[in-house]
């Protein structure tokens, strides 16, 4: 049979309705919905002057922007989210700051040297002491040579671990891992009125703040972002391989429990497929349930 060519069909280019997301499709729906109310209106004299058109305009934008808000707030909630150990462990140490803030904690000020103002940062309603985590790279001692001869690791060459951080990235092996009794202050701090709040997340030095009482001063400028968190520019400047140090461990630590509870799920759902398994253990709960009975 001779071979046939399949002409491949150009790609079909989408029109501007199917290009939509389901949001703006909803978004749309509901602004030609107002426009026919508001003609219908005119046309049947439901609106006499201007000033009644105004006011029906006002009265529909205010619903309008209302049915936005919920359908944006609910696509928020039940929009998918991407695994990622790192969003766990900031999410896990958010939740320990608000917990655990001290009441007496007042506002949050970035203070600069002598002459420069205050600049505030926020209400602080969350305050947590967070170790410094740290650890040596582990590297080859010697050269690593396969059976055929050819050298696979260099002396000095930095060891990496099987796992893979959520970014795909190898995880290098740390040794000697510890927390030292120094440490940063991490801060929640909101600012803003009612649904115009910003929420900033402040990583500080201990010695770069005031007494953690009432108001409360970092003794600097402002803050360079590094992640999620916002730094000190002094801390930032003057320790820069202990934030990124901190941040490696940290990743590489809610990486390894996250693993372990993967493997741990998968190994229950191996053992609970075996058939041989499940009547074991249906043996042993009748057994145990007997034995009680008796």
């Amino acid at each position: 049979m001779p071979d046939q060519q399949v002409a491949l069909k150009p790609q079909e280019k989408k029109g501007f309705f199917s290009k939509m997301s389901l949001f703006q499709k909803i978004l749309l729906f509901i602004g030609v919905i107002i426009i026919l109310i508001l003609a219908v209106s005119i046309v049947i004299g439901g609106i006499q002057s201007f000033y009644q058109f105004f006011f029906f305009l006002i009265v529909f934008s205010i619903v309008a922007v209302g049915i936005y808000l919920v359908v944006k707030a609910v696509g928020m909630i039940y929009q998918p989210k991407y695994f990622s150990p790192r969003e766990d462990y900031t999410t896990k140490i958010k939740n320990m700051a608000i917990d655990y803030c001290p009441d007496n904690l007042g506002n949050l000020y970035f203070m600069g040297d002598v002459g420069k103002k205050h600049v505030l940062a926020g209400k602080i309603k969350g305050c947590l002491v967070l170790p410094h985590l740290v650890g040596d790279i582990q590297r080859y001692a010697e050269e690593i040579k396969s059976l055929d001869g050819k050298i696979t690791h260099k002396k000095g060459e930095v060891v990496y671990t099987d796992m893979k951080t959520f970014e795909g990235k190898p995880v290098p092996k740390f040794q000697n891992v510890r927390a030292i009794s120094d440490g940063d202050t991490f801060f929640i701090a909101e600012k803003g009125w009612l649904f115009f709040k910003k929420t900033h997340y402040i990583r500080c030095h201990r010695d770069l703040h005031s007494t953690l009482n009432g108001d409360v001063s970092i003794f600097d400028i402002n803050p360079q972002a590094y992640g999620i968190f916002e730094y000190p520019f002094k801390q930032y400047q003057l320790n820069l391989p202990q934030i990124l140090m901190q941040n490696q461990i940290e990743t590489i630590l809610a990486t390894h429990e996250h693993q372990h509870d993967l493997i741990s799920q998968a190994t229950d759902a191996g053992l609970y497929s075996n058939p041989l398994m499940r009547f074991s253990m249906k043996q042993q709960a009748e057994l145990g349930s007997s034995g009680e009975d008796a």
